[in-house]
Formats: structure tokens, C-alpha cells, sequence
């Protein structure tokens, strides 16, 4: 198992951080087009989420040996999303790598209530 140097911990928490700003920043203007009064809180909520979301997002790059200069790009782009429609994007990948079919259960439900539906 691979290990994190000290290194390893700062250059995560820079991407972390880059993650965390540009969802910060994503929020604000979000807010602003809609033409509503920003919540620190919610904006505090918004820039630590992000930032989890680019730790992961950050963590999947490596895993993909994706250069550092395209996983800073991808890292700002997801935290700019939003946590709430990044983490989103992570979980369709998590579960096509798990094998986990996000719509079996779904047509299965449909297919039941269609046939409830028949005279």
C-alpha cells in the first residue's frame, strides 16, 4: 500500500484549498444571479464541502495518474460545481468501478407500477 509523505499531504491540501475557493467563489456568483442575499454559513458550508470534494477528486486523479497540471485543472472545475453536483459526478463513478447499476432498481419499480396501472 502506498503511503503519503509529508509532500504528498501538502500538495492534497493545496488542491484541497484550490477545491474550497473556486467553490467559494462558484456559490457567490450563484447567488448573485439569482439576485439573493448571500449566508455566511451557508458559504462556509459550501467552501468546506468543496473541498472535500476536490480531496477526492484529487485522490481519483492520482488513482488515474492523471498529470498534476490537468488535476489542478479538474480539482477547480468540481470544487467551482458545487459539492452537491460533483458529488454527484464521484458517485456514478463509484458505482460503474463497483459494479453497482444505478438504474436496475429504478426500471424494476417502473415495470411494477405499469403493470399495477393495467385494468
Amino acid at each position: 500500500m502506498e503511503h503519503f509523505s509529508l509532500s504528498d499531504w501538502l500538495t492534497s491540501f493545496g488542491y484541497a484549498l484550490l477545491s474550497a475557493f473556486a467553490g467559494g467563489l462558484g456559490y457567490v456568483m450563484r447567488e448573485n444571479d439569482k439576485g439573493n442575499k448571500l449566508n455566511g454559513w451557508r458559504a462556509l458550508t459550501e467552501i468546506a464541502a468543496s473541498g472535500l470534494v476536490g480531496f477526492l477528486v484529487m485522490l481519483l486523479c492520482r488513482a488515474m495518474e492523471i498529470d498534476p497540471l490537468w488535476t489542478g485543472f479538474i480539482v477547480g472545475v468540481f470544487g467551482w460545481l458545487g459539492a452537491n453536483v460533483s458529488i454527484r459526478l464521484l458517485e456514478r463513478i463509484v458505482y460503474e468501478r463497483l459494479g453497482i447499476k444505478l438504474r436496475a432498481n429504478t426500471d424494476k419499480r417502473v415495470a411494477k407500477a405499469q403493470e399495477e396501472e393495467r385494468p
